[in-house]
């Protein structure tokens, strides 16, 4: 995902700039995985996955929205 993709996702799933925004760019964007994201950002295991958990389902639905 290049990061302008990024920032209209998570422009349309309101998500707050901070550090589960970071981590859910570092992880779709940069590659990183999800353990080190975490520990860049300082969010824990849990609220890492739920973010993902929910920028992942967004793309899904803008995904079949464009009929991809």
């Amino acid at each position: 995902m290049t990061p302008d993709q990024f920032a209209a996702l998570a422009e349309l799933l309101s998500l707050r700039d901070g550090p589960a925004q970071e981590c859910a760019r570092l992880v779709l964007v940069e590659g990183v995985p999800q353990a080190e994201a975490t520990e860049r950002t300082g969010l824990s295991r849990q609220a890492a996955s739920q973010v993902l958990k929910r920028v992942r389902a967004g793309l899904e639905l803008a995904n079949r929205a464009a009929g991809l």
